[in-house]
């Protein structure tokens, strides 16, 4: 979670955009198409039943606009595996949105570069699963992918377009997680590590099998410390955990809108029947999980110790205890690493 300070224009905007419940960043999901078939992935499929096209993303486009939001995602799947991709991400950039693009970057042609270079993004941020491309081959699930993310992470960055590589940390590569670290130093672009493995969006729990051990996990936020980007969150009396409800949401490659990209428990809608701008408004369901988000603060403040000052996310806790004010034990293991190391200095 970002740490606002107050007074200064990001918490003012954001504190306005709560009370009124204006979406200030909306995640795309263009498709569930992929070429990677990664065996922790949250997506049970790897098709779209009926998804919708290039200009009925631009309506959808259109009505976040209306909504007064201000940063737009592209995600799935995989993004670029939309063949409308280059007509939405155009779209955005047209209307003025800050872009981002999540893509595993194996197609990234040249072609492509010149365009999402052309546009240009915010970033594009892109997946590192292995330091080797054995690894991240075998994470992935597609022979070559390590290779193809490779050059087509090149392609971008000869054309300086900001970029973003991301890990996660997995029973399978957390030998390589230094490796990983040194690859993306080598490259020259910023990296970040994750160890939150999630359950499949049909409560498939499967990808939990390769979760990181703690082990792994505390060397993964000893490294994190030593680059002074230890993850915290200010839950203050009479708050909002997150954005949840409020501040952000998500539209699947179908046209099912969710208050969050991570809370898949009750649509919102679909676009195809009501224009986003009319299900955001008024929504029984976005005011549901608003209010989660403001119990889940207090919750949060009352457990005091790690869980006070660690990032929440209650769609997260709702996919692995069924009760979205219920952190997990991976969860709490988590917060309990970092306030220890935020308190090692004072004590060493």
């Amino acid at each position: 979670m970002r740490q606002l300070e107050p007074g200064g224009a990001w918490f003012r905007l954001k504190q306005r955009a709560l009370a009124r419940a204006q979406p200030l960043g909306a995640y795309l999901e263009l498709t569930y198409r992929c070429n990677w078939r990664c065996v922790f992935c949250y997506n049970p499929r790897h098709s779209d039943r009926r998804g919708l096209s290039a200009g009925e993303w631009t309506s959808v486009l259109d009505d976040l606009r209306a909504l007064g939001t201000l940063a737009v995602t592209l995600t799935g799947g995989e993004p670029l595996a939309h063949p409308g991709f280059l007509d939405v991400a155009r779209a955005a950039a047209a209307r003025r949105f800050a872009l981002r693009i999540f893509t595993n970057g194996t197609l990234v042609s040249e072609a492509v570069a010149d365009a999402i270079a052309d546009l240009p993004p915010l970033a594009v941020e892109m997946s590192l699963h292995g330091a080797t491309a054995d690894t991240h081959d075998r994470l992935t699930g597609a022979p070559g992918s390590f290779d193809a993310m490779r050059r087509g992470l090149e392609r971008l960055r000869a054309r300086r377009v900001p970029l973003l590589v991301k890990s996660l940390l997995t029973s399978v590569n957390e030998s390589e997680l230094d490796g990983m670290i040194a690859l993306a130093e080598r490259l020259g672009v910023p990296h970040q590590v994750d160890a939150t493995v999630t359950p499949r969006d049909d409560g498939d729990r499967g990808p939990l099998g390769y979760r990181a051990s703690p082990e792994a996990i505390a060397l993964m936020y000893r490294r994190t410390a030593e680059r002074g980007r230890l993850p915290a969150a200010a839950h203050e009396e009479g708050g909002v955990n997150c954005g949840l409800g409020r501040t952000t949401l998500a539209v699947d490659p179908e046209g099912d809108v969710y208050p969050c990209i991570q809370w898949r428990r009750t649509s919102l809608g679909n676009v195809r029947a009501t224009p986003l701008r009319e299900l955001w408004r008024g929504s029984a369901v976005r005011e549901e999980a608003a209010a989660v988000a403001r119990a889940a603060n207090e919750t949060m403040r009352g457990a005091g110790g790690g869980l006070a000052t660690f990032p929440f996310c209650p769609a997260l806790a709702q996919q692995h205890t069924g009760d979205p004010l219920v952190p997990d034990a991976g969860h709490a293991e988590q917060a309990r690493i970092v306030a220890d190391l935020r308190a090692a200095p004072a004590s060493g």
